[in-house]
Order: C-alpha cells, then sequence, then structure tokens
C-alpha cells in the first residue's frame, strides 16, 4: 500500500522536470494562482477521494501527480471566481447542483452492490490479460538523473539570469574536474534542498515525463556525463546522468497492478449491468410513447 504522507513529498521533489511555472515558496503549498492556494492537506483529502487504483496511478509519477494538482487548482481558481459573481445561487444552477448530487448518490450505491472480491483476478486471468495485451503494455525510456539546481526568483532580470548563470557554469566546471565529486558539489551548492541531502540524485525519470529542455539534453548524454547548465523554469540545472534504462516490454510483475485495476473494473461493470437487468426483469419500464413522440416534436 502507498503510505501518500511519504509518497507525496518525494514525488514534488522531481516537479522540476515537468512543471510549467516556478514553484511557489511556502513549502506547504504545491499549488498557487494568486489568492488560490492548494495545500498539501488539501491534495492528500483530494487524493482520498479517488479509488485506490486511480490514486495508484496519479501518484505513480511527478508528471501525473503534477497534472492532478495542475487540474485541482485550476477548478478551484474557477470555482471562486463563479461564487464570487454569485453563479451558484441561480435556479436553473441550482436545479444542476442537485442532479449532481442525485447521480453521486447513485453512482455511489452501484458501487457498494458489488464489492470488490479480494481473490479477483486470479494469477491465470492476469497471465492471459498480460500476454494478450502484450505490445501495448510498454514502458519508456528511463533516466537515473543527479541534479545541481540554482534558482532564479520570478521577475529576475536578465542580468540577474546571467549572473546565476555564470554561477552555474563556474559548478559546472567544478563538477568535470578529475576526481570531483558531484554528489558532495550538489550537496553544498543545490538549491533544491530535497535532492541536494540526497547528493542531487532525483531517482528514475521516464522519458516522457520530462520537460522538453531536460529530455532534449539528457537523451543526448552518456552514463556519468554532465551536462552545460539547463534553464528551466524555476531556474538553472546542471544535470548528471547516472544510467539509463532502454525501452522495452513492461514485465508481468510491473504490469500486474493496472491490469488487476482493469479487470476489476470490468467485473463491476458486469455486475451493475447484471442487476440492472434483473431490476427491469422483475419490474420493466412503461413509456407512453404517444406523450414522447409529442414532446419529441416539441424539441425541435
Amino acid at each position: 500500500m502507498i503510505n501518500l504522507s511519504r509518497a507525496i513529498p518525494l514525488l514534488l521533489a522531481a516537479l522540476f522536470l515537468i512543471a510549467a511555472d516556478a514553484p511557489p515558496q511556502d513549502a506547504d503549498i504545491v499549488a498557487q494562482r494568486g489568492e488560490v492556494k492548494l495545500t498539501v492537506a488539501e491534495l492528500r483529502d483530494a487524493l482520498s477521494l479517488l479509488a485506490p487504483e486511480q490514486r495508484a496511478q496519479v501518484t505513480a509519477t511527478p508528471q501525473s501527480l503534477a497534472n492532478f494538482a495542475r487540474e485541482r487548482l485550476l477548478n478551484m481558481v474557477v470555482l471562486a471566481d463563479a461564487k464570487a459573481k454569485k453563479w451558484d445561487t441561480q435556479p436553473d444552477i441550482i436545479r444542476r447542483i442537485e442532479e449532481t448530487g442525485d447521480a453521486v448518490i447513485t453512482q455511489t450505491w452501484l458501487a457498494s452492490l458489488v464489492p470488490p472480491d479480494p481473490a479477483y483476478p486470479s494469477e491465470a486471468d492476469v497471465t492471459a490479460a498480460y500476454e494478450s495485451n502484450k505490445t501495448r503494455l510498454v514502458v519508456p525510456r528511463q533516466y537515473h538523473i543527479s541534479q545541481i539546481v540554482l534558482t532564479v526568483k520570478p521577475g529576475a532580470t536578465p542580468e540577474e539570469d546571467e549572473e546565476i548563470h555564470k554561477k552555474a557554469l563556474a559548478l559546472r566546471a567544478q563538477a568535470v574536474r578529475p576526481n570531483a565529486d558531484f554528489g558532495e558539489i550538489a550537496k553544498k551548492n543545490s538549491q533544491e534542498p530535497q535532492s541536494a541531502d540526497k547528493g542531487g540524485d532525483v531517482g528514475w525519470l521516464r522519458e516522457p515525463d520530462m520537460i522538453p529542455a531536460v529530455r532534449e539534453v539528457v537523451s543526448g548524454m552518456i552514463e556519468s556525463g554532465i551536462s552545460q547548465p539547463v534553464r528551466v523554469p524555476d531556474g538553472w540545472h546542471i544535470l548528471k546522468l547516472l544510467a539509463m534504462k532502454p525501452a522495452g516490454a513492461l514485465p508481468l510483475l510491473e504490469a500486474k497492478p493496472q491490469i488487476v485495476a482493469a479487470l476489476r473494473q470490468a467485473r463491476a461493470q458486469r455486475l451493475v449491468r447484471a442487476y440492472l437487468d434483473d431490476m427491469l426483469k422483475a419490474q420493466p419500464i412503461q413509456l407512453n410513447e404517444i406523450e414522447l413522440t409529442k414532446q419529441a416534436g416539441a424539441g425541435k
């Protein structure tokens, strides 16, 4: 089981590779636009409302977690704007809110009627599904990266940016010297605390999850190579490629969680459909075809 209290900070530590904007200054805030803020507690609360399989997918990579946080904050921004203009007090909107609430009740009730079976699917079912979908179950190229980060504050002047760039160049020159210890240089100089504490190590990152500037540089590096400073939204990054895994088929052991989730979802849908079919067999729905025809014509 994923321990969100530990998994979320670890994922957030690598968001520099995928973030579109400079990160908030408050460590408790994971996303912000103006006065609207998404805190770590609110992010965890939102994740807790997801189904276990969906939560595992969202927290699987920095990219997916960043996308989730970004969409969550965007919804909060739009909602705040709408409420400020009293959009939620209009009679038509109130009716739609009530309909949405009824839909939630219906969906959660149906889900409660088909609780998951811990014994399903069997190992044979998982293996069969894996073999049938092996060509689509692929893992992209992955890179194990270490970094030295020099941050650039939002709104910095070109002169300030260039001054930090020069510092990054000097650190890079120091890092490529014979017998230089990249990890120690990162610990002493990197301004990204979580990776700095680990000698700059940010772990394994999938190629599609990197922002283009980083992906372009890393894809052309050799193992143990050290890049020139790379400018990304939050500042200048010196990257060291520790190791690389080529793209290939996703092993059954790694594919199993998503296969199990897909099979259980399909099972739940079949059981819900069977429940509804039995309900309709016991007491079919009666339609007033004449009145429905009139109403259909009135809507044109």
